[in-house]
């Protein structure tokens, strides 16, 4: 298909925008220079970081600019809770950069951006300058526990509409200077005009929603559907809805399935009229995790992440709507994913998150029948010496330790030692068996080529017991180096356990993270575990479901630099 040269489009996820200069009316801003700066042991326990991703988010506005690229999308979460603070800051910065550098912004809605209808209260504690903390609610119901509280309106996360009206011309009630915009319901972009019904899982409750879902064509020639697939479901008896955070596409199917119906229209007649269309929404169509998800459950179990991967039916949905290419947000992660079927592709590339390992946008360039993906990192960002600052005092007053996090430089040493740590802290004590949990808290690496040599069946749960008594057994299935003998000695648990989240959440990024020697030992170690028959329920067994899997992830498709050919469905590396 020849078409016009169509413009680049950056495309930004879960940003997480924290201002720590946002005014939130607490007194404590007044001692710290008015910054209002979560403690560091918060983040520590959270899948993402907080007060850095402001820096990072204009860090990565600046690159769009100085590669003269002109259209943003805003994958959702672009703020850090949908806070009325939050969201100003974020419309303010992106009013700045239209203005000064002609920028236009395309957002959707993550489920951190606004909440149902009637939105819903936030609260967040923020370090004084001698690092204790204070309490900021919107929840005048709400107790301090002991902290001193400050019930703030800046805190309330919105609902739709309202949630949306701060960034209203940046797509969501249409886009200034665009050849074409639209939404499921015509071209009224009043909230009354695009309310649909959705009822609770017994059918018993009604209620009506606004979807924020549009297409907009930025310049002649390119459509960009954007998706609105939060999924709220009203709970019987209560004004309540259900989170929309494990919901995405898997509940859209059944709640907004208007939606498939109107995609399937507009491709349609982008191919009749000769546009180059792609789809964007928060959540994966694909599983993004190399397709390790029922892998992954079998060696761990279900957990958080697990839970939130699309059923094959909306892989399938979306390639019945025609649809070539979605990108998605919500799991932090940098991946490609790829279904074939019926002579058709559909793939999903997942933009990782600028809070979160690895910091990353996606450039989409476009030929006539191929599109071109470039990421690009944001590792060497400087940290803001006044919130380290505060982390010190943090440190100080609570005793809270987090020595690799508080020594990182830039941004991309803080997230990754973020990263190792909470991988450490909260994902081996609340999601990995406790029988391997001990054994990776207890093991070297060496420990576990060792095991993988042993010719015995070693019982995992009895595994910790049985170290000290095993050997290297030397030409039996591997030969190491006395130097890869004493890195083996030096990578522990918690380096092997940070490292395979770091290539579960990064892939080819995380795979540089890693680095050549460690990803060699990881591999050599891999295939000793391979090379025997071992009994389910051995330890050897467990281990080679973890190598396997990390190998899963660092030896996926291209997602850091590659080309899809819109014809055949293939992506090459480039």
């Amino acid at each position: 298909m020849s078409c016009p040269k169509l413009p680049e489009i950056a495309v930004i996820s879960d940003a997480h925008v924290h201002d720590p200069l946002a005014d939130f009316g607490w007194p404590g801003a007044l001692a710290t220079g008015g910054l209002s700066v979560r403690p560091l042991s918060e983040a520590a326990r959270s899948t993402r970081v907080f007060n850095e991703t402001k820096g990072a988010f204009l860090a990565a506005l600046d690159e769009v600019v100085s590669r003269g690229i002109r259209h943003v999308v805003l994958l959702g979460d672009y703020t850090d809770d949908g806070q009325v603070a939050t969201t100003g800051c974020v419309a303010a910065l992106l009013d700045r950069y239209r203005q000064a550098h002609g920028l236009h912004f395309y957002a959707l809605p993550g489920n951190h951006d606004v909440f149902a209808d009637h939105g819903r209260h936030r609260t967040k504690r923020f370090l004084r300058a001698d690092g204790a903390s204070e309490v900021v609610t919107s929840d005048p119901q709400r107790d301090g526990a002991g902290l001193p509280l400050t019930v703030s309106p800046a805190m309330f996360c919105p609902g739709q509409p309202d949630g949306l009206r701060a960034m209203a011309e940046h797509g969501y009630f249409g886009a200034p200077g665009a050849v074409y915009w639209e939404t499921p319901f015509g071209t009224d972009a009043d909230p009354e005009a695009r309310s649909y019904e959705v009822r609770s899982r017994s059918g018993a409750t009604l209620r009506r929603l606004m979807d924020a879902s549009y297409l907009v064509e930025p310049e002649e020639g390119l459509w960009l559907v954007m998706i609105d697939a939060n999924v709220f479901v009203p709970i019987d008896g209560s004004e309540a809805f259900e989170d929309s955070t494990s919901a995405g596409w898997n509940a859209l199917l059944k709640h907004k399935a208007f939606l498939l119906s109107w995609i399937a229209d507009l491709t349609a007649r982008a191919n009749a009229s000769g546009k180059r269309l792609v789809v964007f929404s928060h959540y994966p169509v694909l599983d993004p995790l190399d397709g390790t998800r029922e892998e992954e459950m079998a060696l761990i179990g279900p957990t958080e992440t697990t839970g939130r991967i699309p059923q094959a039916e909306v892989g399938a949905a979306l390639m019945a709507a025609g649809v070539q290419l979605h990108l998605s947000g919500h799991l932090h992660v940098n991946d490609t994913a790829c279904l074939h079927a019926y002579g058709r592709s559909l793939v999903n590339v997942a933009v990782p998150s600028l809070g979160g390992f690895p910091a990353a946008i996606k450039i989409l360039s476009f030929e006539d029948s191929t599109i071109a993906v470039e990421t690009v990192g944001f590792d060497d960002l400087p940290l803001d010496p006044a919130i380290m600052a505060l982390y010190e005092a943090e440190r100080r007053r609570s005793g809270f330790e987090a020595a690799a996090l508080t020594s990182a430089k830039t941004h991309g040493a803080f997230l990754s030692a973020h990263l190792g740590h909470i991988a450490w802290r909260r994902h081996l004590k609340r999601e990995w068996p406790a029988a391997l949990a001990a054994l990776l808290r207890a093991a070297s690496l060496g420990d576990l080529f060792r095991l993988a040599c042993s010719p015995a069946d070693i019982p995992l749960d009895s595994a910790v017991a049985a170290l000290p008594g095993l050997r290297l057994e030397r030409g039996l299935t591997v030969t190491l180096t006395r130097e890869e003998e004493h890195l083996l000695a030096e990578i522990d648990g918690i380096v092997l356990l940070g490292d395979w989240y770091r290539l579960r959440m990064g892939s080819g990024l995380g795979v540089r993270h890693v680095g050549p020697a460690r990803m060699a030992l990881y591999r050599r170690l891999a295939q000793a575990l391979r090379d025997a028959n071992r009994q389910p329920g051995s330890a050897q067994a467990a281990l080679r479901q973890m190598f396997d899997l990390l190998e899963r992830f660092a030896d996926g498709l291209p997602s850091e630099n590659f080309v899809l050919d819109l014809e055949t469905g293939e992506i090459s590396a480039r």
